[in-house]
């Protein structure tokens, strides 16, 4: 009764693991997601900045330069807002590592109890059976003295 018990906590354990490191992939790909949306939008702005300087040795209206340096202050303020995503994501990442790290460690541990339950099975079954041997020469040698 009570292996079938530990046998459930372990399957569990093993459930609770798959599905924290599952988790944990999940996390992973949606920081690497964050990040490339950040690594276009850095990629945007120097093309938009290149853009500018060369405009800014030409003579464009007052109106279009002022059109590009609004339209830079957007770009600048929706970066720092993805790198504030990207710094959340990377903190969702670590928390997701430490919880399946937690789960894998806990299922280790009842892989190790099974084991050592197994182990003392084996030994006690050993033991029931040299003494079964033992007995039935001690029986065969009363039967021979007799």
């Amino acid at each position: 009764m009570a292996s079938d018990k530990l046998d459930k906590v372990a399957l569990l354990a093993d459930s609770r693991e798959r599905q924290s490191a599952g988790q944990f992939k999940e996390k992973q790909q949606s920081l690497q997601s964050q990040q490339a949306q950040l690594q276009q939008l850095l990629q945007f702005k120097q093309e938009y900045e290149t853009r500018l300087g060369d405009y800014s040795e030409k003579s464009i209206p007052a109106r279009q330069l002022q059109d590009y340096r609004l339209f830079l202050g957007k770009l600048n303020q929706a970066i720092e807002q993805q790198q504030g995503i990207v710094s959340e994501a990377v903190l969702h990442v670590d928390d997701a590592r430490q919880h399946w790290q937690d789960q894998a460690v806990h299922k280790s541990a009842m892989g190790q109890l099974l084991d050592k339950r197994e182990h003392e099975r084996q030994c006690a079954f050993e033991r029931a059976e040299q003494l079964e041997a033992d007995e039935k020469v001690l029986a065969k040698r009363v039967r021979d003295n007799s």
